[in-house]
């Protein structure tokens, strides 16, 4: 199947950390903190994932569990639950779903970066409704101290509140990493639309040697990859190139399946399972397995 709005990342060298990209974007990393409070590609990484849950929700494409087993000399990867995703739209009020779809993420964010940020601070008149949940803070501060004495007054307040663990109904948790997310998403949209782990191999060979050890990445290109391309009807060696991908890669298939089920809840890089109850072990044949 092809995805209509979604496609795999491609590499670019300023997805990097280099010393010379670092020095270059240090003055977008100040003013990401200072209007943000994180960089801006943490919503960036939100936006895609958003994105793709929307476009399996409408062409019910399911999140799915593989079970790896062998059958005589075959190894055999077979499917055997699957979870549909729902956006709880309530919890993304204000955005425009059509245009999720069309806008390209600088468009996007202009329009509703607003929706995915934490609540802003503001000011409480007299005779409003307080709102009596745990995540909203209200102060007296008498007005006739310094500025500089309310700053710091603040200050300790907050440092103690923020010691609280308090409910999540929408936000980011943890600490998102790029090249990882990146890595997942690339390989849950390639295997939706029928790429084998060859092609999602060639398409993030930088961002996977990046996530592995040098051991393992040395053996993956000049023990697999390399001779694969020089042989590529070599079917034992296919096999073997698939099944050290699906050993060492399907963890981020998993983690990706996780996070989109936590954003399809209003919760991004949220790795918490899928309750079990929710995944289904018999589906239609109608139901589209990638």
């Amino acid at each position: 199947m092809k995805l209509d709005y979604n496609k795999v990342i491609s590499q670019k060298m300023d997805d990097y950390d280099e010393d010379e990209y670092k020095k270059l974007k240090e003055d977008k990393r100040r003013e990401d903190r200072r209007k943000y409070g994180r960089p801006e590609w943490v919503y960036y990484l939100w936006y895609l994932h958003l994105k793709l849950c929307l476009e399996m929700e409408e062409k019910k494409i399911p999140l799915r569990l593989r079970r790896k087993y062998m059958r005589g000399f075959d190894s055999i990867r077979d499917v055997t639950h699957i979870f549909r995703l729902k956006i709880n739209r309530t919890l993304y009020k204000g955005i425009d779903w059509d245009e999720l779809k069309s806008l390209t993420w600088n468009q996007w964010r202009k329009r509703y970066l607003n929706v995915l940020m934490d609540g802003d601070v503001k000011k409480i008149e007299h005779g409003d409704e307080w709102k009596c949940e745990p995540q909203y803070l209200y102060l007296e501060v008498d007005m006739r101290n310094t500025e500089t004495l309310l700053v710091d007054k603040l200050k300790n307040i907050l440092r103690e509140e923020k010691k609280k663990k308090l409910p999540s109904k929408l936000g980011i948790q943890g600490s998102p990493k790029y090249h990882p997310l990146i890595l997942g998403y690339n390989m849950v949209v390639g295997m939706i639309e029928g790429m084998g782990w060859r092609n999602i191999v060639d398409e993030n060979i930088m961002r996977i040697e990046r996530q592995m050890n040098e051991e393992s990445g040395r053996y993956l290109v000049k023990e697999l990859l390399g001779p694969i391309i020089k042989n590529p009807d070599d079917m034992d060696l296919l096999n073997q190139f698939e099944g050290f991908c699906f050993t060492n890669f399907h963890r981020y298939v998993l983690d990706t399946q996780r996070v989109l089920y936590n954003v399809s809840q209003g919760r991004f890089y949220d790795k918490t399972d899928i309750p079990k109850e929710k995944w289904k072990d018999s589906w239609s044949k109608k139901t589209y397995l990638w």
